[in-house]
């Protein structure tokens, strides 16, 4: 016969016992587990992280997430509404003696641009040579909104080879190695604008090929915090009026505009909190956006 233990030790080591049963039970059965559940509800440290980084790589780092959220590419990191934004750090270099350092500096600060598998950010370098020279910018990716507008827009992409669960940087340089047509309409799609905008520009360009003569043209502006025109901008027909399309993603975009102004107080200046605590509550589920931050961690 067993003797059964009588120590109250005895007794709370079977309750610890049951209690980690119950969570593990719970983690089973519940879609998603318990701990990832958990895990949704809260910003990520591990999101954007620069901890790594020596202190002059990750100052330029930090400078560099900031040119990122100044920009059009907002309405990319911190909402959905356009798949991919480019231009918030340019280079060029001669083809006959290139220099790549500073390019190749710059991915190595864009590797940490990461939360998840939600968002990637690169270089890309154009395929056009002008005077010698290449030419190349930023660019990053909401990887969300990118699987979804390659789905929406299967009938260009596919013939290009590209799925929605295709690697942003090849999606992008098969656009950009497109025939000219195509290749402005692959990026009309990826930058987000209204399918009849990029229609009316793919329209135009291929009738100034043709005749010689320029379309003329209006153009429609969404303001970046950096900037009020020439940002987030497409071309439109000359005289047009703004579409239902084209109202409901602007009444979004500046939604996410005044918000991330209020949290860009908040968090970018001396003593504040910084650019990574600010990535990280622009980016958090939307019922676990902090309304403050005490301190800066990265």
């Amino acid at each position: 016969m067993v003797k059964q233990p009588s120590s109250g030790r005895a007794s709370a080591g079977r309750a610890r016992y049951g209690l980690w049963l119950a969570v593990l039970w719970l983690a089973l059965v519940i879609p998603g587990g318990w701990p990832a559940a958990q895990a949704e509800t809260r910003p990520s440290t591990d999101c954007f992280s620069l901890a790594d980084l020596p202190p002059e790589q990750r100052t330029r780092a930090e400078a560099l997430f900031l040119a990122i959220l100044d920009s059009e590419a907002l309405y990319t990191v911190a909402g959905d509404l356009k798949p991919m934004s480019s231009g918030y750090v340019r280079f060029q270099f001669d083809v006959a003696a290139p220099d790549l350092g500073e390019i190749e500096t710059t991915r190595t600060l864009l590797a940490h641009f990461r939360c998840g598998d939600r968002f990637y950010a690169d270089v890309l370098t154009f395929a056009a040579i002008h005077d010698g020279k290449r030419y190349a910018e930023g660019v990053v990716f909401n990887r969300a909104a990118l699987r979804r507008a390659v789905g929406v827009h299967a009938g260009y992409f596919a013939p290009l080879g590209i799925t929605p669960n295709a690697h942003p940087m090849d999606m992008l340089n098969k656009v950009e190695h497109a025939d000219r047509s195509a290749r402005w309409r692959g990026y009309g799609y990826l930058f987000g604008y209204p399918d009849a905008a990029v229609d009316f520009f793919v329209a135009a360009g291929e009738t100034q090929a043709a005749t010689g003569k320029f379309v003329e043209r209006d153009f429609m502006h969404i303001p970046t915090y950096a900037r009020d025109t020439g940002a987030f901008t497409w071309a439109v027909a000359k005289g047009h009026r703004a579409t239902e399309e084209e109202e409901r993603l602007r009444t979004r975009a500046m939604a996410i505009l005044e918000d991330y102004r209020k949290r860009r107080a908040e968090f970018i200046g001396d003593g504040k909190p910084g650019v990574i605590e600010l990535l990280r509550a622009l980016t958090a589920p939307a019922q676990a956006k902090p309304a403050r931050v005490a301190r800066h961690s990265s």
